[in-house]
């Protein structure tokens, strides 16, 4: 029973053959922790940097202002002296003087006074960057704080009542794209602008080295990267002004008009007169959904009509197996709903709520190069949600136990328990009966409700086992079923345990031919349906599958290891050995070797050992490397560091690492067979504990680590398919 959406749905999984690494247990902050030091701590960290950039931005411009001034005095002095004596000499101040003759000082002079005024200039740009850095994180740390301020008010005053509630999160979802912008902007300026300034101070070093200039040009860069990652980030956040839209929600089911249920019709008009609700415009009956009622809008599975109204959904399963009673309770549950303008509540929230999650969702999967600086926004965005959804559970729950009461107002006191316990005991039936069919649709009944009927008449599961279950919902956190009982006073003993149990009664299965004009044959329908959405299912994922097992060759994929670069490697170490001993030997007074011959021997043993070893290394890397390192076939990985051969289908996950060596990591099944390592070896491991092996290579010939990767996953992925092939 519930709101929008939400019954029994039909949970199929189809394995497939992954690939995910083993995780590594990594230190983890706090999700407050870490929220406040995106939002506040880091931010003001940006204004500090900006602080002390512009300290020494401002000591900068001072100096080379100073020097601007007083550099053409010192050149006519020096001029002046030239004139009267060309062979004079001049002395530097300070601790370090040095004296020169004036002509050259002069020269000198005339050269700083062209570089002071171009530092004048480069100062000048610069030193405005540094209050570009601290407005920017000003305007994010200001950006942070109202947007944690807001969704913690936010939160607080929706706990109140639902219209608080909305309003609370309508007044809030108008102030966060704003928040989210500034917050992207700030970190966004201020990090372009603290990468500027420093990349403009390189300007400032007594030697603009080779190095240094390309340190310039990687700063600039990195901030032109920052630029685009922020145009990307702020093209993604448009998006989040588009948080008012609401897909219509995909049912299965039927229209089930006056003219199909004049009986069901009739019943609804009688209760929803009974509980003074409105009535619904549309009556839906599906098949693997549960009891609910909405005022979002609807689009029936395999139809581009969308519905819109009141809407009532009932579950075809249930209808034959509980009795008046209980279909009065859940009826009137969901019709109570009506009456206390859930449904509206929900249409006013919903659009704003979901459309929320869709939007930062979306922007955390699909931003791309702006991933980078839109970060923090994301971050807030999440907590905002969060923070939020505690307020939203705290009133679902609040609904239903509201409509749970009214509902047993007019069925009577023990209705809605019953209700609740008896549809908790025919649900292992009624998922049971439906999953069969799924995942065999040609031999599925032509009626699954006779089924399900017959599997019910064979014994029910005891209720009681499934009391701290929730009934599912997309948007609502229902209660679960022992609190709302609890809720309504009703003493959960053996006699009302034993009505939940009961087998099909005559009353119960007949009721559904009085509510519909031709039961037998909706149910014929919704049967054809379902079982043909699972023969496309079954057929869309048997083409996936052999898609899947024919990525990967008939034929061996044979991989061998990449030792090029460590052969090159020794070469050129062997070169620099011979070209030393060599100038050892014809440079020896230069070097001062000349007078002590031993040292030259030492130096040409030690030489020419150190080629040696480097040259013979390179050839043993060659020797070993045209032997295959690793073998795929279909069915395992054989390697040469392993006796035995490993099977994909063994592997549950995998990673592949690439630092100073490739690894590629395999983690077993515990039933598996570990393979034994041929030799010892420092890189290649199997860990019986932890059942994981690593292999490890220089690399792979003409394969970079990320084409490997998805070769490996391709054997994996293949691999479980032919078994899953197989087993069909």
């Amino acid at each position: 029973m519930g709101v929008d959406d939400g019954g029994q749905g039909v949970a199929v999984t189809i394995a497939s053959g992954g690939a995910a690494g083993p995780g590594r247990r990594v230190l983890r902050l706090p999700s407050w922790i870490t929220l406040v030091l995106w939002m506040l701590v880091v931010p003001l960290a940006l204004v500090a940097l900006g602080g002390w950039q512009e300290r020494r931005g401002a000591e900068t411009r001072d100096h080379y202002r100073q020097a601007s001034q007083e550099l053409p005095g010192t050149l006519a002095q020096l001029q002046r002296i030239e004139a009267g004596n060309p062979s004079a000499f001049v002395a530097t101040e300070g601790p370090d003087s040095r004296r020169f003759p004036v002509s050259m000082a002069v020269a000198q002079v005339r050269n700083a006074i062209g570089t002071v005024d171009e530092g004048v200039e480069v100062s000048v740009i610069r030193y405005p960057l540094s209050w570009i850095t601290m407005a920017g994180g000003l305007l994010a740390f200001l950006a942070g704080l109202v947007g944690l301020a807001a969704a913690r008010i936010a939160a607080v005053r929706a706990r109140r009542s639902r219209d608080a509630l909305v309003r609370s999160f309508d007044g809030l979802r108008r102030i966060l794209p704003f928040t989210l912008g500034a917050l992207l902007v700030g970190f966004s300026v201020s990090g372009i602008a603290a990468v500027l300034f420093e990349a403009a101070s390189l300007w400032f070093w007594d030697h603009l080295s080779t190095g240094s200039a390309k340190l310039f040009g990687l700063g600039v860069v990195l901030a032109a990267f920052a630029a685009y990652s922020a145009v990307m980030a702020m093209i993604a956040m448009r998006r989040v002004f588009a948080l008012y839209t609401l897909d219509p929600l995909d049912v299965r089911g039927v229209v089930a008009g006056r003219d199909e249920a004049p009986g069901l019709w009739r019943f609804v008009e009688d209760l929803a007169a009974r509980h003074k609700a409105l009535m619904p415009d549309t009556i839906l009956v599906g098949l693997i959904d549960g009891f609910f009622v909405t005022e979002a809008p609807v689009r029936l599975a395999g139809q581009e009509r969308v519905l819109s109204g009141r809407i009532l959904h009932l579950p075809a399963p249930y209808l034959p197996l509980i009795g008046e009673t209980e279909l009065a309770a859940v009826i009137g549950h969901e019709l109570a709903h009506f009456s206390g303008e859930d449904t509206a509540y929900s249409r006013r929230f919903a659009p704003i709520h979901a459309g929320f999650w869709r939007t930062m969702g979306a922007l955390d999967r699909n931003t791309g190069a702006g991933s980078f600086v839109l970060h923090p926004a994301l971050r807030l965005g999440f907590h905002t949600l969060e923070t939020f959804d505690l307020a939203v559970a705290q009133i679902s729950r609040a609904r239903e136990l509201e409509a749970d009461r009214k509902s047993s107002l007019v069925s009577g006191p023990e209705s809605v328990p019953l209700t609740l316990l008896r549809t908790a005991a025919l649900a292992p039936v009624i998922v049971g009966v439906l999953d069969d069919a799924f995942h065999a649709p040609e031999a599925g009944p032509p009626d699954l409700m006779a089924e399900i009927l017959r599997r019910a008449g064979n014994g029910l599961p005891d209720p009681a086992a499934r009391l701290e279950e929730r009934q599912p919902h997309p948007t609502d956190s229902h209660p679960p079923a022992v609190q709302r009982i609890d809720a309504l006073g009703v003493p959960l003993d053996d006699r009302l345990l034993a009505r939940a149990a009961r087998g099909p009664a005559a009353e119960d299965t007949l009721l559904p031919h009085a509510l519909f004009s031709d039961w037998s044959g909706l149910c014929h329908a919704l049967t054809a349906a379902f079982l043909g959405e699972s023969r496309q299912a079954h057929q869309l994922n048997r083409q996936e599958l052999e898609a899947a097992a024919a990525a990967v060759p008939a034929e061996h994929t044979v991989l061998y290891e990449n030792g090029k670069p460590m052969m090159w490697a020794m070469a050129f170490i062997a070169v620099l050995c011979v070209a030393f001993a060599l100038c050892a030997t014809f440079f020896a007074p230069v070097l001062g070797l000349n007078h002590d011959p031993g040292a030259t021997a030492i130096i040409g043993v030690v030489t020419a050992v150190s080629a040696g070893g480097a040259l013979l290394y390179a050839l043993w890397i060659r020797h070993a490397t045209k032997a295959p390192l690793m073998t795929f076939t279909p069915e395992g990985l054989v390697s040469a560091r392993l006796r035995e051969a490993i099977a994909w289908t063994d592997v549950v996950a995998m990673r592949v690492t690439a630092s100073q060596r490739l690894a590629l990591v395999l983690a077993l099944r515990d039933e598996a067979p570990l393979p034994n390592r041929i030799g010892f070896s420092l890189y290649n491991k199997v860990n019986r504990r932890k059942r994981i092996v690593v292999l490890e290579a220089m690399g792979i010939r003409d394969m970079k680590a990320a084409d490997f990767e998805a070769l490996v996953s391709r054997y994996l992925s293949a691999a479980y398919a032919r078994r899953q092939l197989a087993g069909d």
